[in-house]
């Protein structure tokens, strides 16, 4: 890989700390959601609620940030969404009735999302192909990292200082992410004299015929999926029917998250030496399908955490590899419009995600059982997507 420039490197610092506001704002205030419930003098069921209003936000927050990036380019619409989302912290901090934190929070979501969407563009645009892989990997471990650090960090201010305090971190950290954008990030949008004159309908409908983009966000999106299926049920699984302290679960979450940071570093660093990058995605979904077949074995049989432990580690550090050569593969084939594209695949991602999280709630399955059937169905659905024929991926790998 050629070595990054001191632009570049300073880029993907910036891309970064875009990249985790959406993450520390999901997870720095959750344990604060007591505290919140009795400022409101409301239940905790309503407090919940401000994360489906966030995830509204974050999902049509998207789309509208891919279009407006593609138009006017990667910058301005940075800073403008890093101002909308600084006013909407400032109006969780400062709410007065659980529906006007509702609203923030939705603005907070559709605001810091644009991070996230205009990141994976900037690196499609601003480096070459063996470093965008190098990028994405980074951005994979940092998107590893913030679940650890964000639930222990608003533990601390929360415990210490008044839950609140958990927003005025993400006001600080958006400031400085908006100081950082305004002085640092280069334009990195590709100039099109026709991309003036495509309308979003047309560009969404170019995205979805390009067969790479479709094979590749899908099983990026079951790769989310499957993270969002192990996020939602390992409390359970190890807390409750493994019997282990609330300590345990901390250490088992966090060193299952150093599985994740591993995956993307092997991705990047090892095995990209030996294979290509569609290679790699390949032989990491029969890997993943391997450990998902033996954790649906070990949960059928009710068997030990302990043990159930082990596949399941595996099963999250093969979505570190994926996370990254997903991603890079999807949007490999597009330029000026790489903006729309990150945007689609970020709301499918979250689309796809509550479909099987829907469907595998009404299955009358114990919760065991039904945790190790839904990984391994997505693991399997993995093989589908190898159905859509891929011409062009040897032209940017």
């Amino acid at each position: 890989m050629k070595k990054l420039t001191k632009t570049q490197f300073v880029v993907v610092i910036i891309l970064s700390l875009l990249s985790a506001l959406e993450p520390f704002s999901i997870d720095l205030y959750l344990p604060g959601f007591l505290k919140i419930s009795q400022t409101f003098n409301t239940d905790l069921k309503s407090v919940q609620l401000s994360i489906s209003f966030f995830l509204g936000g974050f999902a049509i927050g998207q789309l509208f940030w891919g279009i407006i990036s593609d138009k006017y380019g990667r910058k301005i619409p940075t800073i403008i969404s890093l101002l909308v989302f600084i006013l909407a912290t400032v109006g969780c901090i400062y709410a007065q009735t659980i529906e006007q934190f509702w609203i923030a929070r939705f603005f907070q979501a559709f605001a810091g999302c644009a991070g996230v969407v205009i990141a994976r563009a900037v690196v499609n645009e601003f480096y070459d192909t063996d470093q965008s892989m190098h990028v994405f990997s980074l951005l994979a471990i940092i998107a590893g990292i913030a679940p650890i650090i964000g639930p222990v960090m608003g533990n601390f201010l929360i415990n210490h200082f008044v839950w609140q305090s958990a927003f005025v971190t993400l006001f600080i950290l958006g400031v400085v992410c908006l100081i950082s954008v305004v002085l640092f990030l280069p334009e990195t949008r590709i100039v099109s004299t026709t991309s003036s004159k495509t309308n979003m309908a047309q560009d969404f409908k170019e995205i979805v015929q390009n067969n790479t983009f479709v094979k590749y966000t899908l099983i990026g999106s079951l790769t989310y999926s499957i993270l969002m299926i192990y996020l939602a049920n390992a409390p359970y699984l190890i807390m409750e029917y493994g019997g282990l302290s609330s300590n345990m679960f901390s250490s088992i979450f966090a060193f299952n998250a150093i599985g994740l940071i591993l995956g993307a570093w092997l991705a990047n660093s090892v095995l990209s030496r030996w294979y290509t990058v569609e290679q790699i995605v390949k032989l990491t979904v029969y890997f993943g399908i391997v450990a998902s077949v033996f954790f649906l074995i070990m949960c059928s049989y009710k068997s030990t955490i302990e043990l159930m432990l082990i596949p399941l580690f595996f099963i999250v550090l093969t979505l570190g590899v994926l996370f990254p050569t997903t991603t890079k593969l999807a949007l490999a084939p597009f330029t000026t419009n790489s903006g729309s594209a990150s945007a689609l695949l970020g709301t499918l991602q979250l689309t796809l995600t509550f479909i099987i999280s829907a469907l595998t709630n009404i299955i009358p399955l114990d919760l065991i059982t039904l945790t190790g059937g839904s990984l391994l169905l997505c693991h399997l659905l993995y093989l589908f997507c190898y159905l859509f024929k891929d011409k062009k991926v040897g032209e940017y790998e």
